[in-house]
């Protein structure tokens, strides 16, 4: 009876420093520090490049999360001339200083159907505190 007595109690106390380990981790995950502030984003902006040939809508959001500034781009790209060359946008995300970007993150993004424009492209977030587009028309 000692035995199952001891498995009963080592079982209750199994469960209540579970519970309080479970219950810190979700006060911790729900701490402010660690949760993103709201997201502010800009009004879709238009470049175009090449007489209009081509051209992308982009909009930039930015968001802090646990006090470390974030940055995203949604943009649209159009080809909207047949003349042989296609859109490329660069699109690189990063912190603004008053002597350029210090880059924390690149992509491009390329289309060539004039019948459209381009499926709706997201960054993802990265950290920074700004967004920079440049649009090309590259011979292709």
């Amino acid at each position: 009876m000692n035995v199952r007595i001891r498995i009963a109690v080592s079982c209750a106390t199994l469960a209540a420093v579970t519970g309080i380990a479970a219950t810190s981790a979700v006060a911790a995950a729900a701490s402010p520090n660690s949760a993103a502030s709201a997201v502010t984003c800009s009004k879709w902006k238009s470049i175009s490049a090449d007489h209009n040939s081509v051209g992308v809508r982009y909009m930039e959001c930015d968001r802090k999360v646990g006090g470390r500034q974030q940055t995203s781009a949604a943009l649209y790209i159009w080809d909207n001339k047949t003349d042989g060359k296609y859109a490329r946008v660069n699109v690189a995300t990063g912190y603004a200083h008053w002597n350029g970007l210090h880059q924390t993150w690149f992509r491009y993004y390329s289309w060539t159907s004039t019948r459209h424009h381009s499926p709706k492209y997201e960054t993802g977030w990265h950290s920074g505190n700004d967004v920079e587009v440049l649009l090309k028309a590259v011979r292709g």
